[in-house]
C-alpha cells in the first residue's frame, strides 16, 4: 500500500512534468464511480480542461493540485492499496511489488484518469484494486483537515510528541497508523519504525517511557527522510532494514541474523524482531 514515500515521489513526479503547463485533454477510460467520489459525468472534465496545475502539493497519504483560477476546484487523490500515478514513457518504482509502469501501453491497464498537457505530458491514475478515490472540492481542508502531523512537513517537537500518545490505550503499531494522529505512516513504516527504535508492536502507547518515544520520534523523522531521499525507491533503502526482508511472511526469515516474527496487530500483518522489540 502506498505510504508518505511513495506519495511524496508521485507529488514530485506531477512537479516535475506538469507544472506550468495548460491541460489540453482530461479522459476518464471508465467512469468508474467506487474511485471518483460524488463525481457527476463530465465534471471532471470540466473543472481541469485548460487550467494550469500551480502547486503539487501532499499531507500525508493525501494528493491534491492546486489549479490557477480562483474559482477552480481542487482535485484530490488518495491512492487506497495499489493506487499510482504514471507518466507515459517513464518507467519508475512506485511502491513494492506494484507493477505500474507508463512504459507499455498507453492508456496503462487499469487506468482511472488520464490528464495530457500542452507539453506533451501525459499522466494516468491507475488502480487495479480500486480502493484509491478522487474528489473535486472547494476547499482541501475538506479532505486534510481532520489529518494529523506529516512527519516530513511538520514533525512534533519532542513534548508535542510525546502528548500525542499519552491518552491513547490502543498498542503503539495501530496509534502510529492513525492517520488522526500522524499522517502519512501505513503497515511497512510502523514495523520499520518500530524495528529500529527497539519497541515491541503490541505496547500500549500510552504506557511508553520516554525513553520509548524519543527513540521512537528518531526513527520516525530517520524512516521518512531517508526513504524520500530515496525517491520511494526500495533498492535505495540501507541494506540493514526489515523492509527487505518482511514480505511473504517466510519461515525462518531473518533481518541481520535476528529471526523475524509475524504477528496480527490491529487485524493488520505485524512483523517484529522477538530478539530486539
Amino acid at each position: 500500500m502506498p505510504e508518505l514515500p511513495e506519495v511524496e515521489k508521485a507529488r514530485r513526479l506531477v512537479h516535475d512534468l506538469a507544472i506550468g503547463s495548460p491541460i489540453s485533454r482530461v479522459h476518464r477510460p471508465i467512469i468508474d464511480d467506487k474511485v471518483f467520489v460524488d463525481v457527476a459525468s463530465g465534471q471532471f472534465e470540466r473543472a481541469l480542461s485548460g487550467r494550469k496545475i500551480t502547486h503539487s502539493k501532499r499531507h500525508g497519504k493525501q494528493l491534491w493540485w492546486q489549479l490557477d483560477g480562483n474559482d477552480a476546484l481542487v482535485p484530490c487523490f488518495h491512492f487506497g492499496m495499489t493506487g499510482a500515478f504514471v507518466a507515459r514513457g517513464i518507467d519508475g518504482i512506485q511502491y513494492y511489488n506494484s507493477k505500474a509502469s507508463g512504459t507499455g501501453d498507453w492508456p496503462p491497464r487499469f487506468a482511472k484518469l488520464v490528464v495530457a498537457f500542452e507539453n506533451g505530458v501525459e499522466l494516468a491514475f491507475v488502480d487495479p484494486r480500486r480502493f484509491g478515490k478522487i474528489k473535486l472540492v472547494a476547499d482541501v481542508a475538506e479532505v486534510i483537515g481532520q489529518l494529523g502531523p506529516d512527519p516530513l512537513l511538520e514533525m512534533p517537537n519532542e513534548e508535542a510528541f510525546a502528548a500525542l500518545w499519552r491518552r491513547r490505550s490502543a498498542p503503539i503499531k495501530t496509534a502510529i497508523m492513525d492517520q488522526k494522529v500522524i499522517a502519512g505512516i501505513g503497515n511497512w513504516m510502523a514495523d520499520e519504525i518500530l524495528y529500529r527504535a527497539r519497541v515491541h508492536p503490541e505496547t500500549r502507547a500510552n504506557e511508553l517511557s520516554s525513553t520509548q518515544l524519543e527513540a521512537i520520534r528518531f526513527r520516525v523523522t530517520e524512516v521518512v527522510k531517508v526513504a524520500c531521499e530515496a525517491n520511494s525507491d526500495h533498492d535505495l533503502f540501507p541494506d540493514d532494514w526489515l523492509f527487505h526482508h518482511r514480505w511473504g511472511k517466510t519461515g525462518g526469515a531473518k533481518v541481520n541474523g535476528d529471526a523475524i516474527k509475524f504477528i496480527e496487530v490491529g487485524g493488520r500483518t505485524t512483523a517484529f524482531v522477538p530478539k530486539l522489540q
